[in-house]
């Protein structure tokens, strides 16, 4: 990514990142509000409807390969922030950021010496040592 100025392959680059390491990892709990059919399966209205969003980006029937990682792909319509009215508020400024920032960043320790962390719902890493 740092040998490119092109704007569509920093976007899709941030868009398949988005896609493909889905911070929120939780379960999100919806209460059907009337029947109505998902997959072929019937949901009554008041039944419970649980999502996992991360599992919802690795749908092969969203895009081919979904479990491989390829800047080249356009990814836009993944689940990373949400979906329909549920959308997280900050999701352009979430998608801004990275594209303006990681051309300019770099590693400033060897990838082998970061300690990543794994909790209930979310992962990532304790610290993050970048140069610009």
């Amino acid at each position: 990514m740092r040998d490119t100025d092109d704007p569509a392959v920093l976007a899709n680059a941030v868009e398949e990142l988005l896609r493909y390491l889905t911070i929120a990892q939780d379960m999100i709990v919806r209460v059907a509000l009337e029947d109505l059919t998902i997959g072929g399966q019937l949901v009554r209205a008041g039944d419970t409807l649980v999502t996992n969003l991360s599992a919802g980006n690795r749908d092969s029937t969203f895009l081919t390969g979904p479990d491989r990682f390829d800047i080249g792909r356009s990814a836009r319509g993944h689940l990373a922030f949400g979906y329909g009215v549920h959308q997280r508020l900050g999701q352009s400024l979430a998608r801004a950021e990275p594209e303006i920032a990681l051309p300019a960043l770099r590693l400033a320790v060897p990838a082998e010496e970061l300690r990543f962390r794994h909790e209930m719902a979310t992962y990532g890493v304790h610290e993050l040592p970048v140069a610009w």
